[in-house]
């Protein structure tokens, strides 16, 4: 099985204990995919990615309306660039930064959209189709697309901020614990440290969403 699609079954196996939405779990699914987008074959997403955000922050500026959505692809964009592949987008730190800035990303288009009286759902559908064409590998676009679509249109999804926040870092987290299981392993702690972590790294990672999985829905079952 490629590794983009591993990397995109792992991510919801591990948002599931924590979230049900299959919006948010479509945002696991573009977290664990835009770890991956400091790698050299994604060059022409990352000029897509740019070349949206200049046109967004243009648009909104000439709208006198909130431009930062717009430089928050800049921004990721500017990430990836200067990145070499496994670097820092693949530590710790990169994978807390990109979710904060993809966060912030689907939080204000979604605010924005809203601005102009479009429905939730539509709303929802569009950020899904944007994110999708952008970051996802284009031979598992079509049926992520059929099936946040239809997932979307069947539940009524109510952004929050922090699920949207943990669903993409959860996704991003969900990369480079499968990273840490290769042999060239993941410098985890990059800029701070140069080392390289693998396997053992990786499985104390898995243990330990074990245990918050456990925790997190022992609580769901018993609140007390």
């Amino acid at each position: 099985m490629p590794s983009y699609k591993k990397h995109a079954l792992f991510s919801i196996i591990i948002a599931l204990p924590f979230i049900h939405d299959v919006f948010y779990l479509s945002l696991a699914v573009i977290g664990a995919s835009i770890i991956d987008m400091d790698h050299h074959v994604k060059k022409n997403n990352i000029i897509i990615m740019a070349v949206f955000g200049i046109l967004l922050c243009l648009t909104l500026y000439m709208l006198n309306l909130p431009f930062l959505v717009g430089i928050s692809l800049i921004a990721m964009s500017f990430i990836f660039y200067i990145s070499k592949h496994r670097g820092f987008t693949h530590s710790f730190f990169g994978a807390v930064l990109l979710s904060f800035l993809l966060a912030f990303f689907v939080i204000g288009l979604n605010s924005l959209f809203n601005g102009f009286n479009i429905e939730t759902k539509v709303s929802l559908i569009l950020i899904s189709l944007i994110l999708g064409i952008i970051i996802l590998n284009k031979r598992i676009l079509l049926p992520f697309l059929i099936l946040v679509i239809i997932g979307i249109i069947l539940m009524n999804t109510i952004i929050n901020p922090y699920y949207t926040f943990l669903a993409i870092l959860l996704g991003c987290m969900s990369h480079i614990i499968l990273d840490l299981f290769t042999p060239s392993g993941i410098r985890l702690l990059n800029p701070l440290s140069s080392k390289k972590f693998k396997k053992t790294i990786g499985i104390i990672l898995f243990i330990l969403w074990a245990l918050c999985a456990f925790i997190f829905n022992f609580k769901e079952i018993f609140p007390f």
